[in-house]
């Protein structure tokens, strides 16, 4: 057997397999938290608290483990959620170590507990986690017709609601359920509106439940074309959202890969592929210190924790990107030759490179470049109904937009 065993102790240890006890009475060393450590009791092996310093005691387990004692790691929750099970993962590579050292075992996770308990299917779940800070998916969260959200500190179950209804006033309504402390004496559990729940108070060992609902009402909206005053923008500066809508179809945005955003200006054009591919990792390249602001703000209200935002500039920074499989490049002036030469050469085979231009040189200047490459030039103008003489009605066409595609065979 692998001389290191990660249990995963779910909802407690009362709850765990029997093939888990055996192996903690086998035990040289236990680690875990002081909590699961008292609830364990009695025990003849060295334990050792994990804490803060969760990887360097992760780390002293698998020195254990190497030298062939008998170690077993306590997890709180579910070690391979968001738990100690990606950071001895982690090690393993960075080591370089066979994945022969160590072996899981799983238990019955709080979310499974939940469903059970309220008797519904989890077949659609989605299941997410709030127990890092930072900036969490809010946009898949609320998209979701049936979310989990495990909650930590600061973010309780009630905290969670609250930025529901704070990122969708329309949610109020929205049944959900607040469960806390499950498997324990002090277990509680709520179903009422998210407007109800964002006024209780819940202890950090808690999970929210976005259940579905016929509502559309309740339903948030496709992020493509997001309105242009939605954004955070320099000089009414930004990509209109019409024609930001046909850029994103030109790029044909892959589930997964990397995307740069060369001159990201607003970050409208990245943020929106971000929104629309949670999977898809997304650099922002823009050197404008008032530019990077407004797109960190705007990263904040989209949510969108797969957009990465570097400073630097076109074509030298890009060297230190990772190999994009989508490019999008807004600006680049005099430089967009050698822009969209860094960029053919960086692209992964069968990438795609989607350029736009609004001035008569720049669009000369594109089309000059690389026909070899190009597969697409289109050219776009949007009329928008104005009033006229106060009881009539006229299209105005706003500026022309050229949309080059090029491809990388």
């Amino acid at each position: 057997m692998p001389p290191l065993t990660i249990i995963s102790c779910g909802i407690g240890p009362a709850s765990l397999p029997s093939r888990s006890y055996q192996e903690i009475d086998q035990a040289e060393f236990i680690f875990g938290s002081q909590k699961l450590l008292e609830q364990l009791g009695n025990s003849t092996a060295q334990c050792i608290p994990l804490g803060a310093d969760a990887r360097t005691k992760a780390a002293q387990a698998l020195d254990l483990a190497q030298q062939n004692c008998r170690v077993v790691l306590l997890a709180s929750g579910d070690a391979l959620f968001h738990g100690i099970g990606g950071t001895i993962h982690t090690l393993l590579q960075e080591r370089q170590h066979s994945d022969n050292l160590v072996q899981f075992i799983p238990a019955e996770t709080a979310f499974q507990a939940l469903f059970h308990k309220l008797g519904l299917s989890w077949d659609n779940a989605r299941v997410f986690s709030a127990h890092k800070d930072g900036l969490h998916p809010w946009g898949e969260i609320l998209s979701s017709p049936l979310a989990v959200i495990y909650g930590g500190f600061p973010w309780t179950a009630d905290h969670l609601a609250a930025e529901c209804l704070r990122r969708s006033p329309a949610s109020a309504t929205r049944l959900a359920v607040a469960a806390e402390d499950l498997g324990t004496p002090q277990e509680r559990i709520i179903q009422a509106p998210l407007a109800q729940l964002a006024q209780e108070s819940f202890s950090p060992t808690s999970i929210l439940l976005l259940l579905p609902s016929l509502d559309a009402h309740h339903a948030a909206t496709l992020p493509l074309g997001i309105d242009n005053e939605q954004y955070s923008k320099e000089n009414n500066l930004i990509t209109d959202q019409d024609v930001r809508a046909i850029i994103l179809a030109r790029l044909q945005l892959p589930a997964w890969g990397v995307l740069w955003d060369i001159g990201a200006g607003s970050g409208s054009i990245g943020l929106e592929a971000a929104a629309l591919r949670p999977a898809l990792r997304v650099l922002g390249l823009e050197k404008n210190p008032a530019r990077l602001a407004n797109i960190l703000e705007n990263r904040n209200r989209l949510a969108t924790p797969n957009y990465e935002l570097l400073e630097g500039t076109a074509p030298n920074d890009l060297i230190k990107m990772p190999q994009p499989d989508r490019i999008f490049i807004g600006g680049g002036g005099p430089a967009m030759e050698s822009i969209l030469s860094a960029s053919l050469h960086a692209l992964h085979p069968g990438g795609r490179i989607v350029v736009s231009a609004v001035t008569l040189e720049s669009t000369h200047l594109v089309y000059s470049l690389f026909p070899a490459h190009r597969i697409d030039f289109t050219e776009i103008t949007i009329a928008r109904e104005r009033s006229l003489a106060g009881h009539y009605h006229s299209l105005q066409a706003g500026n022309r937009i050229s949309i080059f595609t090029f491809s990388n065979p």
